[in-house]
């Protein structure tokens, strides 16, 4: 069986073009996803990263000259805002098996999950999708998770709503002589007839960033040289990564099961506001004073090997050329007035639709000369947009965290590095105060300790964000207090005190 396997891989790398090389990842035989989803999410990157070409303009000489291109982040900043809105350190997730709790905690606290997990996420909203791979560590033989981004997830088989097979891309590159030679690992992950979970490893090699190259042995790269070509999983009941996409449908493509880009359908409107801005700093760096000369003030010869050479530096934009008579001699300064008021309701306008666009509630964002780009504190109603985006990503990260849970201890038990329970519940608890202010939070929670619906206890914990030990805690003093108040005011304190003097009086 395993033989047959082997052979049909090795055709499989046969009919590779070129004699099995590869020009990109898409060109593998097993991957067929279509190269416009992969532009679009590079092109998603490049946005998100603000990486953005200069512009090209003809200055006073009429030759063509390049400036920096000046943007906004815009959607860093939405991406990082819903990102924030969505996981933050206000999330618990709790088992209900003392074991496995202290083992996932264990992973959870060496990986920094809670401030990787975010970060990650922030960047798989720009750019389009992002999973998680657990894996056992070699040389620590521990359960790490690695995040990968949409660029380098390809899924294999799978419909528009869920990623069971899927190849994940690694680019290394290394010195080799005066060549810098790239080296692309694709992992496979797919599922056997009987039911065994088959992770294949493939390497390329290539001296361009551009091309993945011809395919070379794992012990090409140290760091490679101890993975096997194909691992063969028994006892998984889901695949060993976990793909986490924006909620809603993917309109550009109906039938890719990649998620969008937080921007990519407010991109137009984001390109506005950066055109926008673009041209108020382009008027900003030449709102200075300028003089306006006659052309008695520019004067040209020719060197002694025929370069004309001026005497007014061309760059400089403090004199303006005006043609005049022979014999007559100008100079006027003339002082540019800003536009300021106008870009800025300009930009604050096209945010209004972008934010819209892109699942904010209007007003979320706003543009100041100060500050940039600023998010809005008000409270955020149940029945905002924000409020029913947000609602609708936390529900695919609940259901991803808890198959990631599942995925470790599940690699876990087959590593022989968990032995314990695997039949336990799961519960990822968000935190929901974001979207109230202390006042209205602390109101609900007074409701259900009036109605009988909570425990004091409970109710400090989640309107104060306390632990179970500091709730009990200030519960002890609270009552403290109550009682010395109580005997304050009923007078019981100073016939206490009398007792107790006169039976120190007595002895």
């Amino acid at each position: 069986m395993i033989e047959n396997i082997k052979n049909w891989f090795r055709k499989a790398g046969d009919s590779l073009t070129g004699n099995n090389e590869l020009q990109s990842i898409i060109d593998h035989p097993k991957i067929a996803m279509s190269k416009d989803e992969y532009e679009r999410i590079r092109k998603n990157k490049a946005f998100y990263s603000n990486d953005f070409p200069d512009v090209e303009y003809y200055n006073a000489e009429r030759q063509k000259v390049t400036r920096k291109y000046s943007s906004i982040n815009a959607t860093k900043i939405m991406a990082s805002e819903l990102a924030s809105l969505v996981f933050n350190e206000g999330c618990t997730i709790t088992i209900d098996d003392e074991g496995a709790q202290e083992f996932l905690n264990d992973i959870f606290k060496k990986s920094k999950f809670t401030k990787n997990f975010r970060e990650e996420l922030e960047t798989g909203y720009a750019i389009s999708g992002l999973a998680l791979r657990p894996y056992v560590d070699p040389k620590t033989n521990e359960i790490k998770i690695s995040y990968c981004s949409a660029d380098t997830f390809y899924p294999l088989n799978s419909n528009t709503n869920d990623v069971s097979e899927a190849a994940i891309v690694t680019v290394s590159q290394q010195a080799e002589g005066q060549d810098t030679i790239y080296y692309t690992l694709i992992e496979f992950h797919e599922w056997m007839d009987n039911g065994k979970y088959l992770i294949t490893n493939e390497l390329y090699r290539s001296k361009s960033s551009s091309t993945v190259g011809k395919r070379v042995p794992l012990t090409s790269v140290d760091k490679f040289e101890n993975l096997q070509p194909n691992v063969f999983i028994e006892g998984l009941s889901r695949p060993l990564f976990v793909y986490i996409k924006l909620a809603g449908k993917n309109n550009l493509s109906l039938g890719s099961p990649l998620g969008m880009g937080v921007a990519d359908n407010g991109k137009a409107q984001l390109n506005n506001l950066n055109d926008t801005y673009d041209q108020y700093m382009n008027e900003v760096r030449k709102s200075a004073s300028k003089l306006l000369v006659s052309d008695h003030f520019i004067r040209t010869r020719i060197d002694d090997k025929g370069h004309p050479i001026r005497y007014m530096d061309p760059d400089t934009d403090i004199f303006q050329l005006l043609k005049g008579d022979s014999d007559e001699v100008k100079i006027t300064e003339f002082v540019p007035t800003l536009r300021t008021d106008e870009f800025i309701k300009t930009m604050n306008f096209i945010l209004q639709i972008a934010e819209t666009n892109v699942g904010f509630s209007p007003g979320t964002f706003s543009f100041d000369i100060k500050e940039g780009i600023k998010t809005a504190t008000e409270v955020v109603f149940e029945n905002s947009k924000t409020y029913r985006t947000r609602a609708d990503n936390v529900l695919l990260i609940e259901e991803a965290l808890k198959e990631l849970i599942v995925t470790i201890f599940e690699l876990a038990q087959a590593y022989d590095l968990y032995k314990g329970n695997l039949s336990f519940e799961i519960n990822v608890d968000f935190d929901d105060g974001v979207f109230t202010d202390k006042d209205t939070k602390l109101d609900y929670y007074i409701k259900l300790l009036d109605n009988k619906l909570m425990s004091r206890k409970s109710a400090m914990m989640k309107a104060l964000s306390m632990s179970e030990d500091e709730a009990l805690k200030e519960l002890e003093e609270i009552n403290s207090d109550t009682v010395q108040s109580v005997i304050k005011e009923s007078g019981l304190g100073e016939i206490i005190q009398d007792q107790l003097m006169f039976g120190k009086t007595e002895v």
